[in-house]
C-alpha cells in the first residue's frame, strides 16, 4: 500500500495529490482551481481522485490482450514482449520492456500476467548480467487499469529507480487480472507467488542480459505476496533466489481486515478485500460481508483504483460499511486465514522491516507475525523504525523511503554472499 493516508489526513490541504489505500501517490492537474480543507467535500475528493487516476494512466493497448483461447504453456513462458519509453519517474523518462507471460491461478488454471523489466541505462552490462530485484507491489486496486505497468509513474517508480542507480535490474509483475483480462485474486498468496515466479522466468526470456541471481522485495500486499513466495520456495524452489525484503507486509489478514473496516480512512480496502476474495472463491457472497450502502458504491471499487476507492468509501466505517458477519463469515474467514503468513516456515533470509508509526499494518500485528515465523525456524531479521509510517505522505516518511539505505545495503550483501547484522 503506497501513500495511504494522504487523501484524508492531508488530502484536502494537499489536493495536488490523491492517494489510495495501497496506491501510489498520483499527481493531480497543476491547473484549475485548488480546493482547501474547508471547501473540498467528499464529492470534490472523489472528483480529484478520478482526475489523478486518469492523468497518471497510460492507454491500455492490445499488448495486454491475452490470446483467446489461451494455448496452454508452462508457467513463466513468455507470450510477448515490447520495449517502451512511456514511463516518467522524477521528471525523467524511463525505458522498460513490457512482458506478458503464462502464470497460474490459485486453482491451477493457465492465465496471462503482465509486467515490466527495467535495466540501468547509464552503465554497461556487468559480467554475468544484471542482478535482479523483483518488485512485488503493494495494493493498487482490482480493475484492469490498476496495473502498475499501466501507470505513467510505474506506481512507485521513485523507489524502483533507487535499485537501477545501484546497477540492478528490476522485474515488476502486475499480478493476474491487473492489466490483462481476468479477475485479480487479491491477497491470494498462492496465485501471487506463482505470478512472481513466472515473472522471473519470463523476464530472462525477454531480456537475456539478466543474471541468474535475484532478490525479492515486497511492500504491504506485496510483502504478503513475497512471504507467500518464500513459503512456496520450501517445496517448489526457484533457482537464483537470494532472499527477500518485506516492508510492513499484509501478513495477518484476519487482523488487518478487521482493522481497515473500523479505521478511518481505510474503509475503501474492505470492499476490495471482499471482492478480491469473491473473485478467488465465487462461493463468497459479498452481500453477506458489506452493507447495502457499501454495495451501492461497489462499481467504484471494481473500476477505480485505490485513490478512488478511498475517496468513495471515505464516509463509511464500522457498521455503516460491513455487515455483522464480516469477520465471521465462514468462507471469507477461511480465505483470510488460509492466505495469511506465519504458520509455515519461509525460505530466507528475510529482512522484515516495520514502521513504528504505521497506522495501516500496525507494528503490534507484525511483531506477532515475525515472532511466529521465527518459531517455525525461519531466518528472520525484524527491525522496527520509530516514527516511520506505512507510506510517505505530507510530512510523514514511509517505511520504504526511510529504510531504503538499509534495504540497499542488505540486498548488496545478499548478492555478495556477505552476512550483515
Amino acid at each position: 500500500m503506497r501513500s495511504i493516508r494522504h487523501a484524508f489526513l492531508a488530502g484536502a490541504r494537499r489536493l495536488s495529490a490523491v492517494i489510495a489505500v495501497g496506491a501510489v501517490l498520483a499527481t493531480a492537474p497543476a491547473t484549475g482551481p485548488r480546493a482547501n480543507a474547508d471547501t473540498c467535500d467528499q464529492a470534490c475528493q472523489i472528483d480529484w481522485a478520478w482526475t489523478a487516476q486518469r492523468q497518471n494512466a497510460l492507454p491500455r493497448t492490445p499488448f495486454y490482450d491475452a490470446p483467446d483461447p489461451l494455448p496452454w504453456a508452462p508457467s513463466g513462458t513468455l507470450i510477448r514482449a515490447a520495449a517502451t519509453s512511456d514511463y516518467v519517474v522524477e521528471n525523467k523518462p524511463v525505458k522498460a520492456v513490457r512482458v506478458l507471460y503464462h502464470s497460474r491461478t490459485s486453482r491451477g488454471r493457465d492465465v496471462a500476467v503482465s509486467g515490466v523489466v527495467l535495466v540501468p541505462q547509464d552503465r554497461p552490462r556487468p559480467a554475468g548480467g544484471w542482478k535482479v530485484v523483483v518488485d512485488a507491489h503493494g495494493a493498487s486496486g482490482i480493475a484492469a487499469d490498476c496495473a502498475p505497468s499501466l501507470m505513467r509513474d510505474l506506481y512507485h517508480g521513485n523507489q524502483m529507480v533507487r535499485f537501477l542507480e545501484r546497477g540492478y535490474a528490476v522485474v515488476a509483475p502486475d499480478y493476474a487480472g491487473l492489466g490483462t483480462t481476468g479477475r485479480p485474486e487479491l491477497v491470494n498468496k498462492t496465485a501471487e507467488a506463482e505470478d512472481i515466479a513466472g515473472a522471473v522466468r519470463s523476464a530472462r526470456q525477454a531480456v537475456p542480459d539478466l543474471s541468474g541471481d535475484w532478490v525479492l522485495w515486497g511492500h504491504s500486499q506485496g510483502g504478503g505476496a513475497a512471504l507467500g513466495f518464500a513459503e512456496r520456495q520450501g517445496t517448489r524452489p526457484e533457482p537464483g533466489y537470494r532472499g527477500v525484503v518485506v516492508t510492513s507486509p499484509a501478513a495477518d489478514l484476519p487482523a488487518l481486515a478487521a482493522h481497515v473496516a473500523t479505521t478511518v480512512p481505510y474503509g475503501g480496502f474492505a470492499p476490495l478485500l471482499a471482492q478480491g476474495a469473491a473473485y478467488s472463491d465465487p462461493k463468497i457472497d459479498i452481500g453477506r460481508l458489506l452493507t447495502p450502502a457499501a454495495l451501492s458504491r461497489q462499481d467504484a471499487a471494481r473500476n477505480g483504483c485505490l485513490g478512488v476507492a478511498t475517496a468513495v468509501y471515505g464516509d463509511l466505517t464500522g457498521p455503516a460499511l460491513v455487515q455483522p458477519g464480516y469477520s465471521g463469515d465462514p468462507r471469507f474467514t477461511r480465505y483470510l486465514r488460509d492466505n495469511s503468513l506465519g504458520r509455515k516456515r519461509v525460505v530466507g533470509p528475510v529482512l522484515f522491516l516495520q514502521g513504528g508509526a504505521d497506522t495501516v499494518t500496525p507494528e503490534p500485528i507484525n511483531a506477532q507475525v515475525a515472532a511466529r515465523l521465527r518459531a517455525t525456524g525461519s531466518h528472520i531479521t525484524y527491525r522496527v523504525y520509530d516514527g516511520l509510517e506505512h507510506d510517505t505522505y505530507g510530512t510523514a516518511m514511509g517505511i520504504d523511503d526511510g529504510a531504503m539505505p538499509d534495504i540497499l545495503a542488505w540486498i548488496g550483501a545478499r548478492f555478495a554472499a556477505v552476512e550483515i547484522p
